[in-house]
């Protein structure tokens, strides 16, 4: 079941990201930011009263820790992905935010069999080959130390959100991610309001877009939480960190993106690595 809800959330995620930078070509990264993390909010909040069976300030504090770890994430992502060549900081960021959580959980109680480390590393090794894209010989941009440790810092970010959640208890779902999305929409307002810009996107700027990415990606995140409390930590981050296949898919069926020979073999190394941890 775990397993199972974690590439359902992978899913989710590669669905909202790709409406997400759709409506990002449209209007400001952070108009888009910010509305689809409103829109999430709501959706959570309407449903919370419903699911949770308890609220407790420990867990709404943790979903505060997610939260920052996930605007930090988000921030040092779209530096480096401004500053820095886009194919090689993308695929280190993604690595980053799955190895974090692998590391955490082994380190604290999971024991994985044999089959299951295979395929722990074989999806780390997916996600890099996933995420990258053909580099453009015209970008002189080159990966600095400094970008490089940005790079790895955004993905350890990343990978504190799916700490602090696996440290939430069942019970309280889906209240911490009503704290961690008050932070991140919260900040990514504070952001817009100093830029005297406004949140709400017109209708020429992909507004039933942002609404779908910000519904999307809520409904991935609450997903994520059932599964790390369904399963170990170590085998739910680099199933759920698959997103980026789900991303490619749709940029190669509706936008008709070519995809490159390490993304189609990177596809077909991710289904070995599901197969090897759902039968270890």
């Amino acid at each position: 079941m775990a397993a199972a809800l974690a590439l359902l959330s992978s899913l989710l995620f590669g669905a909202g990201d790709f409406l997400g930078g759709s409506a990002a070509r449209r209007t400001h990264v952070l108009v888009v930011v910010a509305a689809s993390h409103v829109v999430g909010l709501f959706l959570i909040l309407m449903v919370a009263p419903f699911i949770a069976e308890t609220v407790t300030v420990r867990d709404l504090v943790f979903g505060l820790g997610a939260g920052l770890s996930g605007v930090v994430g988000i921030g040092c992502l779209y530096h480096c992905l401004g500053r820095g060549p886009m194919a090689v900081v993308a695929p280190i960021a993604a690595v980053s935010n799955a190895a974090l959580p692998v590391l955490w959980g082994i380190c604290f109680g999971d024991r994985l069999g044999p089959l299951q480390v295979v395929g722990v590393f074989l999806g780390m090794v997916a996600i890099t080959m996933v995420s990258r894209e053909k580099r453009d010989d015209s970008d002189k941009r080159s990966l600095t130390p400094g970008l490089l440790g940005e790079a790895l810092l955004s993905g350890a970010a990343f990978g504190g959100f799916f700490i602090f959640m696996d440290l939430t208890a069942e019970a309280t779902t889906p209240w911490p991610l009503v704290s961690a999305r008050v932070v991140s929409a919260g900040v990514a307002l504070l952001l817009l309001a100093r830029m005297s810009r406004s949140p709400i996107p017109r209708r020429d700027e992909g507004r039933s877009t942002i609404v779908g990415a910000g519904i999307l990606d809520m409904t991935a995140n609450l997903t994520m939480l059932y599964a790390v409390h369904r399963g170990m930590l170590s085998l739910v981050a680099v199933l759920g960190s698959l997103y980026p296949a789900s991303t490619v898919l749709l940029a190669r069926y509706v936008l008709h993106e070519r995809m490159s020979r390490t993304q189609i073999l990177g596809l077909l190394v991710a289904l070995t690595a599901i197969a090897a941890i759902v039968s270890g």
